[in-house]
């Protein structure tokens, strides 16, 4: 019992400390099924695709969501969007699929079932590349080769333009009418420069490396495995390491707007009884160590991240997860006071189940409210509002209609502002 508690301490003291409970991001379930792509078209409007042939819309940021039904049974892994009316996804056993109306119908443009296709990008209607990994049998076992695929008539064709080499390509970006890059497991990275005709390849680290961003600017940013962060400002062969700590696995990477850096994926934590996975979000206005959480739930790993401006974006993870992010979310700001020394505040047990109790200390009579709210900012309880005398005080609070979760207690007493997390365990 001990070991479960000081493993449910850690848990809870990384969250507190991330910054992440914030309401910018408003973490949703979308059925059962891992997602592993997502697009973030407008303000209002996104999709997000998964395992099994899921595919869900929203018009409403998340608020309702509306499944497609494509036909396709396989794994779904990317979906792009070239302008309003013209977009592609790929998946498992060769589902390569288009529309041009608008997201209306999705024509099937797939290949042999044995290619398993994780990522697409089109430099215009006509012009992509699609890559993944073939299984081919060596002797009486199945051995996976990694893949490129080119078209240039909008996917009615499709050629193989890789020698064969095992392993598999997991992110592929064209970003312009000569160049792509595609990367994956155990640091392996192809380019071109003659729009997909010939392709160079050569491997930079051991570790996985999980998906390929060009920026506006020109610079090249890679993300994958135990922390593995590359940059490329020109040549495809200098890869400058901006590596973070290898205990964060980077799925995915995009500018939110066009100036800050956002991450996503999983932080692993090992306790004496085994890992904690924690899904994560991360920001920095530079590409070095300086990396702010600005979220951490135990939801699941997030396997991408699209912003489509600086307000509005979306993460998609393991088990339904869907993260929505937008500044309408933000609440009012609480002003701290600089000398919060003066109110303490504390609850215990802390975690719990199903109450807890929360002492108060006010050193002057005080207009005194005290509030639970849930991870997103949604107001649970008012415990006290009222005047209060200077002294010491307890309250307790019986969560036990409420689901296991991080809540936030907030003290007001006059102008101080108090706040703090705890865990519902149950």
């Amino acid at each position: 019992m001990k070991t479960l508690f000081e493993r449910l301490v850690v848990i809870l003291v990384l969250v507190v400390l991330s910054e992440s409970v914030n309401a910018q991001w408003k973490l949703l379930k979308v059925g059962g099924e891992d997602l592993n792509a997502a697009v973030q078209l407008t303000d209002d409007k996104a999709f997000v695709i998964g395992d099994n042939g899921v595919m869900l819309a929203t018009n409403n940021r998340g608020s309702t969501w509306v499944p497609f039904h494509l036909g396709v049974r396989s794994h779904l892994n990317s979906i792009k969007f070239i302008d309003d009316y013209t977009g592609f996804v790929v998946g498992d056993r060769g589902v390569i699929l288009k529309t041009d109306s608008r997201w209306r119908s999705w024509d099937v443009l797939s290949i042999a079932t044995n290619y398993y296709n994780t990522d697409v990008s089109f430099i215009n209607e006509l012009n992509g590349v699609v890559v993944g990994y073939k299984y081919l049998y060596n002797g009486d076992m199945p051995q996976s080769y990694a893949t490129i695929l080119v078209t240039n008539n909008g996917g009615l064709r499709w050629v193989e333009k890789t020698i064969p080499i095992i392993g598999k390509f997991n992110s592929v970006d064209f970003y312009d009418k000569d160049h792509a890059i595609a990367v994956g497991d155990a640091g392996l990275i192809a380019y071109t420069d003659d729009g997909g005709e010939s392709w160079y390849m050569h491997r930079i680290t051991a570790r996985n490396l999980n998906e390929i961003k060009v920026c506006h600017s020109g610079l090249k940013v890679i993300v994958g495995d135990e922390g593995a962060l590359y940059v490329a400002k020109d040549r495809y062969n200098q890869w400058a390491n901006y590596s973070i700590n290898r205990a964060y696995n980077l799925q995915s990477i995009c500018l939110r707007g066009s100036d800050t850096y956002v991450l996503a994926g999983e932080k692993i934590c090992f306790q004496n009884d085994g890992p904690v996975y924690l899904s994560v979000i991360l920001e920095s206005k530079e590409l070095n160590d300086n990396w702010k959480l600005v979220f951490c739930d135990m939801a699941g790993r997030f396997n991408a991240i699209n912003f489509c401006n600086f307000k509005t974006g979306i993460a998609v993870g393991e088990r339904g997860t869907v993260a929505v992010h937008s500044i309408l979310y933000i609440q009012d700001p609480v002003v701290i006071s600089d000398k919060p020394e003066k109110v303490e505040i504390q609850n215990y047990p802390n975690p719990f189940n199903p109450a807890t109790t929360i002492s108060y200390n006010i050193p002057e009579l005080s207009d005194v409210d005290l509030r639970i709210y849930d991870i997103l900012g949604n107001e649970i309880a008012v415990l006290v509002n009222e005047e209060k005398p200077a002294g010491k005080y307890e309250v307790n609070w019986n969560a036990s209609n409420l689901p296991s979760g991080i809540y936030v207690y907030q003290l007001r007493a006059g102008s101080i502002v108090q706040m703090k997390k705890m865990m519902l365990l149950k």
